[in-house]
């Protein structure tokens, strides 16, 4: 007679988490520059990029997270500097963490929503392999095994920027997205204090930190952009504010 199999040799099968099922829409590069981010971020640990508006930064960068997060890396996390635009407060915000950090991560929303088939993207921060967290709870942090995805850099200080690059952990990325044109800084010297565009001359041509720099000619969204951005360019140069 067979012996009976013990129940320790047949462990249950385990149900596939979120990460093996879900799919990502094909990400295909419309410019060289998106070509280059996509090879920084899964060749560098940190990959600092700039950019105007239109280029695609956000996108690109968060479908090659979400590629890592399916290749192993534990979770994405989102982070993003809280700067409000001046003189468009949005007065005191109830909830949890998660509910105030909304109304500023919906661009990451919208993007995810368009690579993912429905409802994924929700249930992704369900099961915490995207999470968010404010930049004022990342100190003291050391974080392993994760893709992390710092967007509105050029809202960030150089203080800022050192306390946040120096919570990298083992086998993790950490990108920094922004644009120099678009900071909210209070302060006639908003340009000044913003540390985007001085990380970008400081570690260009490093060979252990990537840098990318998109120009008005990548941009991908309606051409009427580069169009009206060069027009206000031209403003400012004449028109000192």
């Amino acid at each position: 007679m067979a012996s009976r199999t013990k129940k320790s040799e047949c462990p249950e099968t385990k149900p596939k988490e979120t990460r093996d099922l879900f799919t990502i829409k094909d990400l295909k590069c419309k410019t060289e520059k998106q070509k280059e981010l996509v090879k920084s971020i899964r060749k560098k640990e940190v990959t600092i990029c700039s950019g105007s508006a239109g280029t695609g930064k956000t996108y690109v960068t968060l479908n090659t997270a979400l590629r890592l997060l399916k290749e192993g890396y534990k979770k994405v996390i989102l982070c993003k500097s809280v700067t409000s635009i001046p003189e468009e407060e949005i007065g005191f915000l109830k909830g949890n963490v998660e509910q105030k950090m909304e109304p500023f991560i919906m661009s990451y929303v919208g993007n995810l929503n368009k690579m993912l088939p429905d409802g994924i993207a929700e249930k992704l921060f369900e099961e915490k392999l995207i999470e968010v967290l404010p930049l004022a709870y990342i100190r003291g942090l050391s974080i392993d095994d994760a893709v992390i995805i710092l967007d509105e850099a050029q809202n960030i200080t150089m203080g800022i920027f050192k306390s946040v690059v120096t919570r990298i952990g083992e086998h993790s990325k950490m990108i920094f997205l922004g644009d120099c044109e678009q900071v909210d800084f209070r302060t006639d010297k908003k340009k000044q204090q913003s540390a985007l565009q001085y990380i970008t001359k400081i570690f260009n041509g490093e060979d252990y930190v990537g840098v990318v720099e998109f120009g008005p000619e990548d941009c991908v969204r309606n051409p009427i952009i580069p169009k009206i951005l060069d027009k206000l360019r031209d403003f400012e140069s004449q028109n000192p504010m």
